[in-house]
């Protein structure tokens, strides 16, 4: 069946294809939170929020965009009000595993050829520098990184996301990235792994 059988299905009341959407994306979603909050825990709970709201709202889908784009609409709403309400949050300590909007893994774009582990040890470190720098971005700032660079979105899909133009998102992605670089100048041995 596809996903739009399943998001008819669901809006008819059909619980069975609202678990299916759940298992389409609850993985991407989870990532999507963690990387906005920085916190596992908080993560867990805004996915949750997340899918709650997309059980009572999902009738307001009219499939003016992608289902995909809506979702992530809910969920950059539903952090930002995590974000506001929990202006001092922390991190967790960040998995060398995560996942793209495909659901497949990555270990920071660096293969894994066998690591030693003091290679290891730096990129244990990398992660936990990158999530810290991620921390320090404005809200909008990470929110356009978090959607290009790890959940893959197009500019077209950030903007509808976001609500605003496609260069708007392309200005703000720039900035971000150099926000971002130079947050992290003071470290960047630990992302010059051979």
């Amino acid at each position: 069946m596809s996903e739009s059988e399943y998001i008819k299905r669901c809006q008819e009341g059909d619980s069975e294809a609202f678990g299916e959407l759940l298992t389409l994306y609850e993985n991407k979603i989870l990532n999507y939170c963690y990387r906005m909050l920085g916190n596992r825990t908080d993560a867990e709970d805004a996915t949750q929020e997340v899918f709650v709201k997309l059980y009572r709202f999902i009738g307001s889908f009219t499939g003016q965009s992608a289902f995909s784009t809506w979702l992530y609409k809910i969920a950059s709403n539903v952090c930002l009000d995590y974000l506001r309400k929990n202006k001092k949050h922390t991190s967790d300590t960040v998995s060398l595993h995560q996942q793209n909007a495909e659901g497949e893994e990555f270990l920071m774009n660096i293969e894994d050829k066998g690591l030693t582990p003091y290679e290891s040890a730096q990129m244990s470190e990398a992660q936990r520098v990158l999530a810290l720098a991620l921390e320090q971005l404005s809200e909008d700032q990470r929110k356009v990184v978090v959607l290009r660079d790890v959940e893959g979105l197009s500019y077209e899909e950030i903007g509808e996301v976001m609500g605003i133009a496609e260069g708007t998102v392309k200005s703000r992605i720039n900035r971000a990235r150099l926000a971002l670089k130079k947050l992290l100048e003071k470290d960047r041995e630990l992302f010059s792994l051979s």
